[in-house]
């Protein structure tokens, strides 16, 4: 019952947050001079050169000067900028303030604006017949900048020629990660002596990704890889001690991409050494508060001991969990140039998917939907708009749990069980001695 009530709220916290990133706090309608629309100025647009958030760091960290968030841009090209970047209009109080084209550009550019009517309302007018004061539908406060007529503009603008090579490549190379993580599977089961096939371990993998669709991160893909493996090797500590050190070995794997782009080397060496030298960690655990954390800290470090003779088989599989986590990187890379994302370098398209995946890690939300299409949102709207960065991260969820999990509940049904086998001439003489014989 705990359980279950566990996950019902899990479940809740993603409807949640699906319900909460369009929520908008805040902006509404506000007051513009009309004559001095086309003034310099008037309009601002984001700035292309203006680095994403990995960008920001490296400038921070190296010292480098950053260009300004924000160009001047005439009211003629406001409306072609909006495309691909956040707008801004100067108010009548001096201040400028992100506003939400959709509701003022058509194929001629800026064409409309809002007027206040005796009654408190506001009304569209075509900028040629505005008032003096007009006024801009502002965005307001909201995690995802975008409404849903945006995404659907985006989907309609798609170039079906440029987004299903790129769609198809995505798959791919996520299909790849997927047999990468399925062969470290394997290494490790055999660090500890189990020997399964590669064929049966990716038909369990698949059926755990198929049970995984509506579970939180991965934990129907882990519940079930853990229940098919301990029913046919009756060996639980075994197979409860490979899944520990996967987990282990996969977050080095995303620390590892993160080094590529910056400087965490530290990190990522720490996590090495535990793995490698676990003996070497375990007085540290008198400095991990007593409860949930140091036992799990302790089942880390006895989990890596277990392979204190097996050192190849864990490297083969660190370097496996990396290419697992590459590829999941590249998959989003994929999703970007699908959608014709410009103005976005390869390196913070890595960036986000590597801290995305760690922030699937920790939120409690099933499958990590709504926290992928966040971290996506938070890291790249400054390049690219809120709208497409939310389609890269929302694609992504489609790739991963429909063609790469939904196949998994058809090899269930047509699976035969391992554990059985026809009886043979063999077994129905045994039972007949066994049967004659005295008692």
């Amino acid at each position: 019952m705990k359980g279950t009530l566990a996950l019902l709220a899990k479940f809740g916290v993603t409807l949640g947050i699906f319900a909460g990133i369009f929520l908008e706090f805040g902006g509404g309608y506000h007051a513009a001079r009309t004559a001095r629309l086309g003034e310099p100025g008037a309009f601002e647009a984001a700035n292309p050169a203006f680095p994403g958030a990995l960008g920001r760091l490296r400038a921070r960290l190296g010292g480098a000067p950053l260009p300004p968030p924000r160009l001047a841009v005439a009211l003629d090209k406001v409306c072609g900028e909006a495309v691909e970047r956040a707008v801004f209009v100067r108010l009548d109080d001096g201040t400028v303030r992100r506003f939400k084209p959709l509701h003022h550009c058509g194929e001629a550019g800026l064409t409309t604006v809002y007027a206040r009517t005796p009654d408190g309302s506001f009304t569209a007018v075509p900028l040629a017949e505005a008032p003096p004061e007009s006024y801009f539908r502002i965005q307001g406060f909201q995690l995802v900048p975008a409404e849903m007529s945006e995404l659907w503009a985006e989907i309609r603008g798609l170039t079906w020629r440029v987004f299903v090579p790129w769609f198809l490549a995505a798959m791919a190379v996520k299909l790849l990660g997927i047999f990468a993580n399925v062969w470290r599977w394997q290494i490790l089961l055999r660090g500890q002596g189990i020997a399964l096939g590669f064929g049966y371990l990716a038909n369990t993998y698949f059926i755990g990704r198929y049970f995984g669709i509506v579970t939180p991160s991965t934990m129907g893909l882990d519940a079930w890889r853990l229940y098919d493996t301990i029913r046919l090797t009756r060996r639980p500590v075994e197979c409860t001690t490979v899944l520990v050190v996967e987990r282990v070995l996969g977050l080095v794997g995303i620390f590892t991409v993160i080094l590529l782009l910056l400087p965490l080397a530290a990190t990522t060496l720490f996590g090495v050494l535990i793995l490698l030298r676990p003996s070497w960690f375990r007085g540290l655990l008198r400095l991990v508060p007593a409860g949930r954390a140091r036992r799990f800290a302790a089942s880390v470090i006895d989990s890596a001991t277990a392979y204190a003779e097996r050192r190849g088989h864990l490297l083969l599989a660190l370097l496996l969990a990396v290419v697992g986590q590459v590829t999941t990187t590249l998959m989003y890379f994929a999703n970007a140039m699908s959608l014709g994302a410009r103005n976005l370098r390869a390196s913070e398209v890595l960036f986000a998917a590597a801290v995305m995946t760690v922030g699937t890690f920790i939120a409690p939300s099933a499958s990590g939907e709504g926290v992928r299409e966040l971290v996506f949102v938070w890291l790249l709207t400054s390049k690219i708009g809120a709208a497409k960065a939310f389609l890269i991260g929302n694609l992504g969820f489609w790739i991963e749990k429909i063609p790469l999990s939904v196949p998994g509940g058809l090899l269930l049904l047509l699976r035969r069980d391992p554990t059985l086998r026809a009886l043979t001439r063999d077994d129905l003489e045994r039972v007949r001695r066994e049967a004659e014989a005295p008692v």
